[in-house]
């Protein structure tokens, strides 16, 4: 338990420092945080559109991991959903997430598994908003994503999210 309140206050701190942070591509993103202890690489995924039904939704991800270092790729596949407020429709998004390590340096083909956390949007054309998750193997991966993207649809969602990521 001790761990999870250690990981849940480290990964909410980087999405405060991360949301004042917008890069534009994951390379942009490693090179800022090449000196990074905790900053493993970055995460960009493909997201699906779709409807939100009141309660929830879930949708089909493709994704590929870039190591900080830049040698370190992984094509992974998954599925992202919430819980809690979503209403409306989305657009297919483009989402890059700032990976973390809480604990031990992982490899790029070690982000399988499954992760929950908060999530927040607000969609009208552009949407805006920020998604932070916790979990992967040995529940020692954080993940971040906020910022803007344009003509995403109309939404307003915010609640719980659990993402399951898989390799290729």
């Amino acid at each position: 338990m001790k761990k999870i309140a250690m990981g849940a206050a480290a990964v909410s701190l980087a999405l405060t420092v991360g949301a004042c942070m917008q890069q534009s591509t994951p390379q942009q993103l490693n090179t800022t945080n090449a000196n990074s202890r905790i900053i493993i690489g970055s995460l960009t995924c493909n997201i699906e559109g779709g409807t939100g039904y009141i309660l929830g939704s879930s949708k089909s991800m493709d994704c590929v991991f870039l190591g900080k270092d830049g040698a370190q790729s992984a094509q992974y596949t998954g599925t992202i959903n919430k819980v809690g407020i979503d209403i409306g429709y989305t657009k297919a998004v483009h989402t890059i997430w700032r990976v973390y390590s809480l604990g031990s340096e992982r490899a790029a083909t070690s982000l399988s598994g499954t992760y929950v956390g908060e999530q927040g949007t607000v969609a009208a054309g552009n949407q805006t908003g920020g998604n932070w998750i916790y979990g992967g193997p040995n529940a020692e991966i954080g993940m971040i994503a906020s910022g803007v993207v344009k003509d995403a649809g109309y939404n307003l969602a915010t609640g719980i999210a659990e993402m399951s990521i898989r390799l290729k």
